[in-house]
């Protein structure tokens, strides 16, 4: 139950300081007070198949990374925590501490998470073109687990 409280107060902090230091636009920004920062398990489930194989963009430390599509079609990627990851609430919490502080027209925007008991996820805007380690490291596997 603190885990929530926690993160509604972040959320919160977010909806309260976004303005002055932000560098996102005002659209955006009014996009983002109008929509709810928590999704639901089910509606992720839906937008990437239910964690399909052939949406899975990538994994990471945190867990795997799938592509989704809402039914407004709007394409989100989700940062699933895994299961087995050594990342637990902790982590989870610093992360989205952390993405809520910094906001940059440069920075993949975060949209909300899903909390449902051992599930954990973040939401983010999708944006294409692979991600950042192809493009530092180029087709060459990286040693980052990232």
């Amino acid at each position: 139950m603190g885990f929530c409280s926690a993160l509604c107060a972040c959320f919160e902090r977010l909806k309260a300081g976004r303005g002055a230091g932000s560098a996102r636009s005002d659209h955006a920004d009014d996009a983002l007070d109008s929509f709810d920062l928590f999704f639901d398990l089910h509606a992720l489930q839906i937008a990437t198949s239910f964690f399909s194989d052939l949406n899975k963009l990538g994994h990471g430390g945190f867990g795997p990374v799938y592509k989704g599509l809402m039914p407004n079609g709007q394409e989100i990627a989700v940062k699933k925590l895994s299961v087995d990851s050594r990342q637990g609430a902790r982590e989870f919490t610093n992360e989205v501490k952390l993405l809520l502080r910094v906001q940059h027209k440069n920075l993949v925007m975060l949209l909300g998470c899903c909390v449902d008991g051992p599930e954990k996820m973040l939401v983010y805007e999708y944006l294409p073109n692979k991600s950042l380690d192809y493009f530092i490291f180029g087709s060459r596997t990286s040693n980052n687990k990232w």
